[in-house]
């Protein structure tokens, strides 16, 4: 069920959206980023502070279900997902931009990008897909829908993705569960379909003790690009993001340094223009 947020005084408030904050227009770069099934927006905090000063503003992008989205419906396929997306996103993707996705947010990235070409619109600057299997594989925990909640459980608990602390608490482990199956269902009924690979470039990035993803599964994401394509790997398991951060914000800031640099100087012609 969805559920409208109320104010004090009675009056419906506007729902929170996608966007966690407004894209900074004097930014070189956007990148925008998409959490892992089961997750939160806040698994990219003080990205932004991190990479500000190499011209990248972060933007954490919120799914619904979740956070300050808690009472509103979660969405449990990809396309009504890349629609509202298309809609929030769209607006702020007319100045240079990048996408990274972790785990499922690998898929979701995959897809609006995939989509923007197909629809001849302007590409993100480059594509980082992490912790996650190339989208003509099955999804990397393709098994958890045959696995009762304790085996689920578990297996979130050693793989880093779920709190052991949870075990003592049912009603937060139930709550935590039915999230993540709903986000799983995204990938689950994802059904790849053959066309172009992306023009902009594509960077695999693979935890280097990963149980879910190797580097090979990684390498897999070539099929899938037309241009310039890395692998990358990184220390830490299949939350490399938390794991190595510092590592990961290092080869961001190495890896979109040139296209944050080029948004600086075209948004200095822009305003010269003016």
């Amino acid at each position: 069920m969805n559920h409208t947020a109320v104010a004090p005084h009675g009056v419906p408030e506007t729902p929170p959206g996608y966007l966690t904050a407004p894209p900074d227009p004097t930014a070189g770069l956007r990148l925008f980023c998409f959490h892992h099934a089961g997750g939160t927006a806040s698994v990219y905090k003080g990205w932004d502070r991190a990479l500000r000063p190499s011209g990248i503003n972060v933007v954490p992008i919120q799914l619904p279900g979740r956070e300050r989205r808690v009472r509103e419906a979660r969405l449990t396929s990809l396309a009504p997902l890349l629609d509202a997306l298309d809609t929030h996103l769209g607006p702020h993707l007319d100045a240079p931009y990048a996408l990274y996705g972790h785990s499922m947010g690998a898929l979701v990235a995959h897809g609006l990008a995939r989509r923007r070409q197909r629809e001849g619109r302007t590409l993100p600057e480059a594509l980082v897909v992490g912790a996650y299997q190339p989208p003509h594989r099955p999804p990397p925990l393709a098994a958890a829908r045959g696995m009762t909640d304790r085996e689920l459980t578990h297996l979130l608990v050693d793989i880093g993705g779920m709190s052991p602390v949870l075990l003592e608490y049912p009603e937060w482990r139930e709550s935590a569960l039915a999230l993540i199956r709903d986000d799983l269902k995204v990938c689950h009924g994802y059904r790849h379909t053959a066309g172009a690979g992306l023009r902009c470039p594509v960077h695999a990035v693979v935890g280097s003790d990963d149980p879910l993803v190797t580097a090979g599964d990684a390498q897999e994401w070539a099929q899938h690009a037309a241009g310039r394509f890395d692998v990358h790997t990184v220390p830490g398991g299949h939350l490399f993001i938390r794991d190595a951060q510092d590592t990961v914000l290092t080869l961001l800031r190495h890896t979109l340094r040139g296209s944050a640099a080029a948004g600086d100087r075209s948004g200095t012609r822009a305003q010269e223009l003016l």
